[in-house]
């Protein structure tokens, strides 16, 4: 291939990089400085090419990797990951570039953006801070009934029903705590479904009634709405119980903050699909948190819903499930007067 030929197409290659990339002579004189690059050192191309290494890269890390590559006889690939301006943090790769006999010719840095990385880690750190306060809660409670039945108090009758009553809702939000995380932190990994025939009435008034005890603790009311003749249904349903205790649970947490309120599950057939809703008159969501309500490790701004915890995987989790069951799931909210979540699955 004619060198001008081959020059421009290294050209257009590099250029096209969504990646910085930066290029050395053996003497440290920038020779390749690409857009991306530019960016990430907030400098124009232009403005880099044609000066020393060491006065274009602000980065004192990446400029001793790119000397150390062409001043050692041997030189070993770099790669770390190196703090850029406005702290972003970038995977550097630098290595050496030799021709076949040896000859130093220079050195080159392709850069890869660590954001993405730094959003998993900032979300996995909010799981493990939002772990430990609902964990702590319900275990200190539990602890503390069964320290004071221990105590004798398991002799008088009220007391002991009102104390085994207490550790049974503590034990239950334990349980949706694990059903929320459990195999929903792998983003992206999709669900085996092990399909059986299912009544889904039957389904959602099991779900119902697992939360109709806290409901009633917060003055709560939760009712049922379905037809006598609702078509069976194929669903996993392990996987789709998980996925309705995500939407009650998300819809009692949001009315209950309000100290009162219904929440209502409606069933319905409309062509050849069951359509569920899950409606509440609680807080509502915020129209600027409501088009990222189904993203995992998202949280609300607004305080109250900072207060009630969660993982920020719940929604996500149930939506995932019902994408994979051929459904779909959709949502209306305004502030201050509820939230309406609509599933809609097939039919065989």
């Amino acid at each position: 291939m004619p060198p001008r030929i081959e020059g421009q197409l290294s050209d257009a290659l590099i250029k096209g990089l969504s990646d910085p990339a930066i290029g050395i002579d053996r003497v440290g004189m920038v020779r390749v400085f690409n857009d991306e690059a530019g960016v990430a050192l907030g400098i124009k191309p232009e403005d880099a090419i044609g000066r020393k290494v060491w006065e274009v890269v602000t980065v004192s890390e990446l400029s001793r990797a790119f000397m150390a590559q062409i001043k050692d006889s041997n030189p070993v690939t770099a790669e770390q990951v190196m703090v850029f301006p406005n702290n972003r943090l970038f995977a550097v790769k630098v290595q050496a570039v030799r021709t076949e006999k040896g000859r130093n010719l220079g050195a080159v840095a392709v850069l890869r953006d660590m954001a993405g990385v730094q959003k998993i880690e900032r979300g996995i750190d909010q799981i493990i801070t939002d772990l430990s306060r609902s964990i702590s809660a319900p275990l200190t409670a539990i602890k503390g009934c069964v320290e004071t039945l221990l105590e004798g108090a398991y002799n008088d009758r009220a007391v002991t029903h009102r104390f085994l009553q207490m550790i049974n809702d503590e034990a239950n939000r334990l349980v949706r705590l694990v059903m929320t995380l459990d195999r929903s932190v792998s983003e992206g990994a999709p669900h085996v479904l092990a399909k059986s025939k299912c009544r889904l009435e039957e389904l959602v008034c099991g779900v119902a009634d697992m939360f109709s005890k806290i409901a009633e603790n917060h003055h709560v009311s939760i009712k049922l709405d379905y037809p006598d003749s609702l078509p069976w249904v194929e669903v996993d349903t392990a996987l789709l119980n998980k996925a309705l205790v995500n939407l009650v649970d998300n819809a009692v947490r949001y009315t209950g903050i309000n100290d009162k309120g219904t929440i209502k599950i409606s069933l319905s057939q409309r062509e050849r699909t069951v359509v569920i809703v899950v409606a509440d008159d609680g807080i509502g969501i915020a129209p600027a948190d409501l088009q990222h309500i189904f993203e995992r490790f998202y949280r609300g701004n607004d305080e109250k819903v900072a207060n009630l915890g969660g993982t920020g995987l719940g929604l996500p989790v149930a939506a995932d499930i019902i994408k994979a069951h051929g459904g779909s799931i959709e949502v209306t909210s305004e502030l201050g007067v509820g939230s309406v979540f609509t599933v809609v699955l097939p039919i065989r």
